[in-house]
């Protein structure tokens, strides 16, 4: 093609066409020109269509990280559950002393997992991704980029409230370690005592019933809390996959 051109250019400067070269050289010119600008319009189409790729990939991949957040909340809602149960059954053990294989089989229950403090992980590793790389920015909903920062700001206070309860009821779990027989109980830990009389044990416990029953109420109170936290979260979530799933649809 090159040669083609050169060859007409030459062909009229042999010819004396002075004018005519010169109209043809501007037109060529022209002609590189827009295959230049439609060479750009191409690239940056390319570029476009690759970051909506982009866009499209980051919120699936939230999506799925969103559904596995709403499978563990509720099976940590469920097992919360669970865990309330056994901390009533607990307490309202003490009021029953006559009965010494019901007692040994609540608190076995308790020390089992009642003492068990819950904590919910969400699936992070899209939003991380979003934020350390800054490809957060192609997403262009701006609404929902402010969404998804929020959900993730909320779970992270979340996380901290539930810290902060760790932190209040550990010493009073140690407490329940240091002063009662709670390990010879404890089926991870009864097989060290195997020679002692569990029934002494259980005893021992019952006469320590005001800081077992303070101990089982603050575990209980924190497992209520993280719940309502759980079903504040859940609706987010919920909320939030709607709104990826509409911004989807429309592009």
């Amino acid at each position: 093609m090159l040669k083609f051109f050169r060859n007409i250019r030459q062909n009229l400067l042999s010819e004396n066409k002075f004018s005519k070269y010169l109209v043809y050289a501007v037109g060529e010119i022209l002609l590189v020109v827009i295959g230049i600008l439609v060479a750009l319009q191409i690239n940056q189409w390319k570029q476009e269509q690759d970051l909506k790729q982009l866009e499209k990939t980051y919120l699936k991949r939230l999506l799925i990280d969103l559904d596995h957040d709403v499978t563990n909340i509720e099976a940590a809602i469920a097992d919360i559950d669970e865990n309330q149960s056994i901390i009533k059954s607990f307490i309202s053990s003490f009021n029953n002393t006559s009965n010494i294989d019901s007692l040994q089989k609540s608190m076995t229950a308790f020390f089992e997992n009642g003492w068990l403090i819950f904590e919910f992980v969400p699936s992070r590793n899209t939003y991380i991704d979003l934020s350390q790389t800054g490809n957060m920015k192609v997403i262009t909903n701006t609404s929902l980029v402010n969404d998804i920062i929020s959900y993730y700001g909320y779970i992270t206070q979340v996380e901290e409230s539930n810290n902060v309860n760790k932190n209040w009821i550990t010493p009073i779990d140690q407490a329940v370690a240091k002063e009662t027989p709670a390990f010879e109980i404890d089926p991870s830990t009864s097989d060290l005592f195997i020679n002692n009389d569990k029934s002494i044990a259980i005893k021992n416990l019952f006469a320590n019933k005001d800081l077992l029953s303070r101990d089982a109420a603050g575990h209980y109170w924190i497992n209520r809390s993280l719940k309502d936290n759980l079903i504040a979260i859940k609706g987010l979530t919920l909320d939030l996959q709607e709104s990826i799933k509409s911004d989807l649809n429309k592009q």
